[in-house]
């Protein structure tokens, strides 16, 4: 049977973003231990608060919700991420903040995926080295839903919004990508990519690609709004290659609308033997260059 973990927070009411107070030490221990000791299929619901949890790994197929403004951070550096899904396990998370993910390999996650599915529903993932870092089954489904990314990234362009390094899907839709540090937005390798209905923004990050794949697969860009930054790290907003291996298989990139503020900005830089598709795209051109597209 499904049980429900509520913590009870006393004299405590939901932090605002600018406090930055920890939760009692107890409080975190007892996000671990409700994790630790769930049992597979189990919902654990956190209370309002902010907890300094460290690196937590997740070893059953659970769905984690936050009641209120939960924030989930590490004082120190962790190895890999703030909550880890190990191999074969499928997680939910809803709800929740994950902020300021540091490890000594400069690829610390808010959730580093080494599981099978793993879906985001609602979430935040702000000042982390990556935000997401899936690494997991190549069978796996990443799905990301009305969550946003801001300003993740190490700043050295080998850290991301998202990265998807395995799987079979990657679908982000109505989600908001802002900032990220040279990195990119959005970087696949998953077999199908699916970006619809969100906002790419470089803001003051001087972000790389928009969307990066790089192992081909079936690529579909749609409704979105894009904006490229005059200092960013690449010209190209798109870039799709098959430099992972992988085969072109599809590429779909229409009514989006795109601000193009780089002096030599590009819209697609498609070095596979495919002919996308390109329709419907509405662009504003306020970089000094001429905005050209394949």
């Amino acid at each position: 049977m499904m049980r429900i973990f509520i913590f009870l927070l006393f004299a405590m009411t939901a932090c605002a973003p600018s406090d930055t107070s920890a939760s009692p030490a107890a409080n975190a221990q007892g996000v671990k231990h409700a994790i630790a000791n769930a049992r597979d299929g189990d919902i654990v619901t956190i209370a309002a608060g902010r907890y300094d949890i460290g690196e937590i790994k997740i070893r059953r197929n659970l769905t984690i919700i936050g009641a209120g403004e939960v924030v989930l951070y590490a004082s120190a550096p962790v190895e890999k991420g703030l909550l880890n899904s190990m191999q074969g396990v499928s997680l939910r998370v809803e709800n929740i903040t994950f902020k300021g993910a540091r490890s000594p390999d400069h690829n610390g996650a808010g959730i580093r995926h080494e599981g099978k599915h793993l879906t985001v529903i609602g979430s935040t993932f702000e000042d982390n080295e990556n935000g997401i870092l899936a690494t997991g089954a190549a069978t796996g489904r990443i799905a990301i839903y009305g969550s946003s990314f801001i300003d993740n990234g190490y700043g050295d362009g080998y850290s991301h919004g998202i990265y998807v390094s395995s799987g079979a899907v990657l679908e982000a839709f109505a989600s908001k990508f802002s900032g990220t540090k040279i990195g990119h937005h959005v970087k696949s390798l998953a077999e199908r990519t699916d970006i619809r209905l969100s906002i790419l923004d470089d803001a003051e990050g001087r972000s790389s690609y928009a969307v990066d794949v790089s192992k081909g697969g079936d690529v579909t860009i749609r409704d979105n709004a894009i904006i490229q930054a005059a200092d960013g790290d690449n010209a190209a907003i798109i870039n799709y290659d098959l430099s992972r291996g992988g085969e072109a298989t599809g590429l779909v990139v229409i009514n989006n609308h795109i601000i193009n503020r780089h002096p030599n900005g590009v819209l697609l830089r498609n070095a596979a033997p495919i002919a996308p598709e390109l329709t419907g795209n509405t662009i504003i051109n306020e970089g000094r260059g001429k905005l050209t597209a394949p």
